[in-house]
Order: structure tokens, then C-alpha cells, then sequence
């Protein structure tokens, strides 16, 4: 509110007024800056009060202060009004005598969250003979977690302010803030209390003073979506004595996602100080759209509301809805608003016909749309008959997809190759990529996008793909597109006359979001030279590390035909097995088995240890198992699967270190995917159903979960 503020009811009225008021308008304007910027499983909290009323109690004044509830619009402003202090703290004990106060609540969702940043910011209007703020005295608030315990003394670290003269009297408007990030860590969520700003009672001429207080609090918490949190304060003048009556900031630095907002994506805060509820003619636009909402009318925003997406907030003490000189809204601002993907600044215009205001805060809480990346594997043989021979050449095709809504960024293929296979030079191929050219690649690093490296005696192939991939960097994949490369190899010559082995392969493609999250997926090849699966129905091959190093190793079948004998194979990297134990077979036979070792690791100072099972025939043919890992980090993770064997549907319960996106996925008995699903883990212990597993034939199957850094998996039995 303008503190000469016009009567609108005739010219005559407007000028006689004018005459009286000598303006010497010179302020620390502060430009809007960034307070704090992340990319996290975040939001914002705003709360706070007002600290003036007309507190007398009158029925009148009592209208006054909750004129506003129906629809956002007043019949009363703080003019001509008797301001007073809001004091609601008693002044009865030695510690919390305090000359004004008012509380509010601060709640959080459920959960485990952490307090990033808080800030207490607090203004108002003074006369400068009263406070002087430029005295160490008049830049201190009190604050208190409750009711009733001592207050804490904080000193403003900044102080903007707007210096006026009116009637021969010098007035300062002001806005001040202090950080109190470790008081509100100590203290967490609850009722606190804020008192004694210095503030000045009364009105000016036909404008009545004003003043509250607002805590900011950014947080984070697992279970909420990935973020753009931004937060922004400033102190700037709207209508200087009718000069000019709009001005306009644009505020930097947001990171808006790739795909288009959907309602309750994005949400943005603003604090304003002195706003006035009966005088309309006001705005707010965003990028040119104004704004509005149930309470929040799009020609006077500024109307003395503390609101929450155009719902008053009620748990405040005194809880008047019209607070007669600040505004404490957050609102919807995800569609309608011309907040466009991949955004990177807001443009805000303010404006008035008369009523003068000043915004101080701004926040936005975007929501970070996620990628959901894929990659699919396989291997064809160059004779087509499904059996890997010495010499023969495999061709590797990897292909996926952006299943998600948001960017797969810094898109990177790599695929680390067994020791049964030489990778065949010149031979890496981009069949199609966003942004690339299709066509062969060189061997070389740091020329195209892919390349081949040998370090001693293991073999790399790395693909970086996607739109504005280059020689150090993979590029973009935007939702729905796809790709596809390829290479090859041929197979090794194991020597000693024995057979080639079954050929595993496992591919990684890994991208981050707009927020800087990593996302996985595997993709697994399996070549078997005996064309077939093992000649036993396997109902289970289980791993688990149990104390003092050991593992157990246990499996059924529920028949067997001409099976000699077991091996039981470990390995430290997932290619060379040696055999830790040989358990004789049952031959032909059609009922249940049950098989089980112990397996001493304790030389062993790997963090995952592989096992794989090798059944041999009577005749010497030899087929295997799918691997399974053991980990021996002390984690405490378990991967429990049931039912198993299963039919219709398993219940997964698995023990996870950290709150992330993990793929799980379903393979057979090849390698080739069955079932995928995106979730997301809490640290600690989650359960997942996979259902609809009905289509899936009988047979032997293998569960992955993975995520970028970690991986689990087990086997498990389709009836």
C-alpha cells in the first residue's frame, strides 16, 4: 500500500493529497539472487505470520481481519487503520518478554528428512526515530521452537531497505533475514514462535503500518520426486508514487525438464510485503500470463493471504486470513504460465494502479522427469546354428529405447568381453542414433564416438551415443528415441581338445537425468555350444553367505536324464571357473533331488564371488547353469524370492543401501529378457510383485536387480 495512497473518488482528492507528501525515495534495492540451488528429492516449506492487527477485538475489526475467505477479495485494507502488535506470547516469564509475536506450524512429510537451508525473514515499516536500523539493537529477532521456553536472539545478516520522507518524518520499509539452518535442524517440525521485530505502530497519514515474518525451510526426502529447487530473494518497489507502475525481473538459473509440465509439476512460492486486500488493480504475470488462483485474484494477488495452492493456511496463531501488510503464498504453476521445457530463466512483471508493494521472496519446486533407458542383447552366430565353434565369428546387436519422459543424458555403452572370445578389429557399427551417423566407427579412442581398448588381457568396447555425443562424451537420448549398434567377435580356441564353453556376455548402457541421476540397464547374450539347456528340470539353484566366509551353495531338480554328476564352479570376475566341489548325480529318474555344499571363501578378498552349476551327461556332454553372485561386503542385503517355483506371480524382498531407480528384470534360460520394471528403493528393505507371469513358458529363469552401481540376482523356477 501506497503510503500516499490516492482517493480514486476524484481527481480533485488526488492532488490535494499529493501536496502533502515530500518523497525522498532512496532505497537498497537489491536485485533477485540465488539463495540456493539443487537438483534432489526436495521441496520448499514457507510459514510464517503477521505481527500487526487492529486488535481490539471489536466485532468490526474482527471482519476486518477475515474479510478475505470467500474468494480472495476485501473490502479492507490496513487505511486509515490504528495498527498495533500482534503479541501472543504472554510477557509473563523472565526470557520471553517481547513487544510483538505471533506463531506458526512447520510440518514435513513422513519420512526421513534432512534440512538443507532455513532462513528467518522478517519486515515492515518503521519510523526511523523509533528504530534506528542501523543500530546493532533493531537488526535482531527472537525465535523459539514452542510456546513457552526461552526465546533465541538472531541478528539480521542482511538488511534491504527503502528510505522515505512523509510530513517532515524519515520512514525506512524494510525487508531482513538471518540464517537459522542449525536451530531448525536441532528443532524440527512443530509450532515456533517469532516476536520483537521493531516495527512501528499506527498509520501514516491514510496508510496504516504493517509487519510479520516468514521462515523458508528447503529439505530433502527419499520419497519424493527428484527436483529442481531454487530459491530467490530480493527487495524490490512496486509503484513509486504512480512511477512506474510495473517492473519486471527475470530470475536465472532453473533447470526445467526436457518434457512438457503436467499439473503438480512445478510450484512456485513468493513472498510480498504490504500488498493490500481491498485495493485491486494489481498483478503478477509469469513469462506474460497472469496469475490467479481461488484466493489469489488475478487483479489484486497481493491481497494479505498466507496460502497453500489457493487454500488458506490455518495453523497459525492469530490465525486471521487478511494480514493486513505481507503475503505468504505458494501456487501451481505448471501449466498456463509459459514455463516451457528445458527452461532456464522466469520472466516476472509486477504491476499496480495504485497499490504499492514489495516482493522480497521467490522459490520454484520443478519436477525432474526421468528417463527410463533400455538395452536389449543378443548374439547371432555366423553359421546360424546356435553353437559357438573355434574361429567362428559372433555378431553382438545392441538396441534400446527412452521408455521414460525425461532425458537420458551422457548415454554410454559399454561392454566388457569374456575371455572365450577376440574381438574382431574394425568391426563397431552405429545401425542408427540420434545425432550420429550411421556406419562403421575406428577402433581408436578420442576420434569418433566408439572405440576398442585393451588393457592387458581384457577387452573393452564403449559406444557413446545419442544427440551431441563426441570423443570424450556420450549425447542425448530424448523420450522415444532409440538405437542400435552392433559388433564382433570371434570365438577362442580353449584348447586340450575340450569343447568351447557357453559364451555369457553382459552389456551396460548408463545415462544420468536432468537431475544429474544415474540410470542402468543390462543386457545379457548367451551362446551355448551344446544348443540346449541343461537335461534336468532345475527347481532351484540358490547362493548364500552365511559366517565366517562360507557359502552355501543348494539346488533340486525334479528330474534328471543320464546325469552323471554335478560340478560346482566359482569364479572372481564372472568368466574363469574352477570347480570347488563335485556331487555325483541320480541318472534317469522323475522325483525331487535336493543337492547342497559349503564352499570356504575366507582367502578370498573379492567383493562378489560367482558360482555356476555344471551338469555332465554319462556320455560326457557337458551343459551349465545361469551364474549366480554372492556378495561379501558387509551390507546386510538379501534378495528373498517367492514363490519359488512360482506360476501366476513372486513376491520380491530385498535389503538395498541407498534410495534409488533400480531395473528389475526377468531372463530365460538364454539371456533374453522376459519382464522389466522401473522402480525406486528406499535405503532399507522394499518389496516388490511381479504379476500377470502366467504367459511365461515353464522352464528356468533369472532374476537381475540392478541399479547403477549395484546388481542382485537369483534364479528362479517357472512351473
Amino acid at each position: 500500500m501506497y503510503f500516499c495512497k490516492p482517493f480514486r473518488s476524484n481527481i480533485i482528492g488526488i492532488i490535494s493529497l499529493l501536496s502533502f507528501c515530500t518523497t525522498g525515495i532512496h532505497a537498497q534495492f537489491r536485485n533477485y539472487s540465488i539463495v540456493y540451488t539443487d537438483n534432489a528429492k526436495g521441496n520448499i516449506a514457507m510459514f510464517g505470520n503477521t505481527l500487526m492487527a487492529i486488535v481490539d477485538n471489536s466485532a468490526i475489526n474482527t471482519a476486518k481481519m477475515n474479510d478475505n475467505v470467500a474468494d480472495g477479495n476485501s473490502s479492507f485494507g490496513n487505511d486509515f487503520e490504528n495498527m498495533q502488535y500482534v503479541d501472543v506470547d504472554g510477557n509473563g516469564f523472565t526470557g520471553i518478554a517481547t513487544r510483538n509475536s505471533s506463531t506458526a506450524d512447520f510440518t514435513l512429510p513422513a519420512g526421513t528428512n534432512t534440512i538443507k537451508l532455513a532462513r528467518l525473514y522478517w519486515g515492515g515499516r518503521v519510523k526511523d526515530s523509533e528504530f534506528d536500523l542501523s543500530l546493532p539493537a533493531n537488526k535482531k529477532i527472537k525465535l523459539r521452537k514452542g510456546t513457552f521456553l526461552n526465546y533465541t536472539e538472531f541478528t539480521a545478516t542482511q538488511i534491504d531497505r527503502n528510505n522515505f520522507i512523509q510530513n517532515n518524518e524519515a520512514y525506512t520499509r524494510y525487508q531482513a533475514f538471518a540464517d537459522i539452518t542449525s536451530f531448525i535442524q536441532t528443532n524440527g517440525t512443530g509450532t515456533y514462535s517469532v516476536g520483537n521485530a521493531p516495527l512501528s505502530i499506527g498509520a501514516i497519514d491514510n496508510g496504516g503500518n504493517y509487519g510479520g515474518w516468514c521462515i523458508v525451510i528447503v529439505y530433502e526426502n527419499p520419497s519424493l520426486n527428484y527436483s529442481s529447487i531454487r530459491l530467490y530473494d530480493g527487495f524490490q518497489e512496486v509503484f513509486n508514487n504512480g512511477n512506474p507502475l510495473t517492473t519486471s525481473v527475470t530470475l536465472t538459473g532453473l533447470n526445467v525438464p526436457s518434457s512438457p509440465l503436467a499439473a503438480g509439476d512445478a510450484k512456485m512460492g513468493a513472498v510480498t510485503w504490504e500488498g493490500d486486500a481491498n485495493l485491486t488493480g494489481d498483478f503478477l504475470k509469469i513469462n506474460g500470463n497472469t496469475f490467479s488462483n481461488a484466493i489469489n485474484p488475478a487483479n489484486n494477488p497481493w491481497n494479505g493471504t498466507i496460502s497453500d495452492n489457493g487454500l488458506h493456511i490455518t495453523t497459525k496463531n492469530p490465525n486471521y486470513t487478511n494480514q493486513m501488510g505481507i503475503d505468504i503464498d505458494q501456487f501451481d504453476v505448471s501449466t498456463g504460465y509459459g514455463i516451457l521445457p528445458n527452461a532456464t530463466t522466469a520472466g516476472l512483471e509486477f504491476g499496480t494502479e495504485a497499490d504499492q508493494y514489495f516482493p522480497g521472496i521467490f522459490s520454484f519446486v520443478i519436477k525432474m522427469k526421468e528417463p527410463t533407458i533400455t538395452l536389449d542383447k543378443s548374439v547371432a552366430d555366423a553359421n546360424n546354428n546356435g553353437k559357438a565353434e573355434v574361429g567362428e565369428v559372433l555378431t553382438y546387436n545392441l538396441k534400446g529405447v527412452n521408455t521414460g519422459a525425461g532425458n537420458a543424458n551422457k548415454v554410454l555403452i559399454t561392454d566388457t568381453l569374456p575371455n572365450t572370445v577376440t574381438y574382431l578389429p574394425t568391426s563397431l557399427r552405429v545401425i542408427s542414433s540420434p545425432g550420429i551417423t550411421s556406419g562403421f566407427k575406428t577402433d581408436a579412442a578420442g576420434d569418433d564416438i566408439a572405440e576398442f581398448i585393451l588393457n592387458g588381457a581384457i577387452q573393452t568396447v564403449q559406444f557413446r551415443l545419442g544427440t551431441g555425443a563426441n570423443s570424450i562424451d556420450g549425447g542425448v537420448l530424448a523420450a522415444n528415441e532409440t538405437y542400435e549398434v552392433e559388433f564382433k567377435v570371434t570365438v577362442n580356441n580353449p584348447g586340450s581338445g575340450r569343447p568351447v564353453p557357453s559364451i555369457i556376455n553382459t552389456a551396460r548402457i548408463k545415462a544420468t537425468s536432468d537431475a544429474n541421476v544415474d540410470f542402468t540397464d543390462d543386457g545379457t547374450a548367451i551362446i551355448n555350444p551344446e544348443a540346449g539347456a541343461l537335461p534336468v528340470i532345475l527347481l532351484y539353484f540358490n547362493t548364500s553367505l552365511q559366517q565366517n566366509k562360507k557359502v552355501n551353495i543348494t539346488w533340486a531338480t525334479s528330474m534328471e536324464i543320464n546325469c552323471k554328476y554335478f560340478d560346482v564352479e566359482r569364479s572372481i570376475d564372472g568368466n574363469l571357473f574352477t570347480t570347488v566341489a563335485t556331487l555325483p548325480g541320480n541318472g534317469t529318474t522323475s522325483l525331487v533331488h535336493t543337492y547342497a555344499i559349503t564352499d570356504e571363501i575366507t582367502a578370498i578378498t573379492s567383493p562378489v564371488v560367482y558360482y555356476r552349476l555344471k551338469q555332465v551327461d554319462l556320455d560326457g556332454k557337458k551343459n551349465y547353469s545361469q551364474i549366480s553372485a554372492v556378495r561379501l561386503r558387509k551390507d546386510n542385503r538379501q534378495l528373498i524370492v517367492s514363490p519359488n517355483p512360482f506360476n501366476t506371480y513372486i513376491n520380491i524382498n530385498v535389503e538395498w543401501s541407498r534410495n534409488e531407480a533400480v531395473m528389475v528384470k526377468i531372463l530365460n534360460a538364454q539371456g533374453k529378457e522376459t519382464v522389466r520394471k522401473m522402480v525406486r528403493f528406499i535405503k532399507g528393505t522394499n518389496f516388490i510383485r511381479l504379476d500377470d507371469l502366467l504367459k511365461l513358458q515353464a522352464g528356468n529363469y533369472f532374476i537381475e536387480i540392478a541399479s547403477a552401481l549395484e546388481k542382485l540376482s537369483q534364479n528362479i523356477l517357472k512351473r
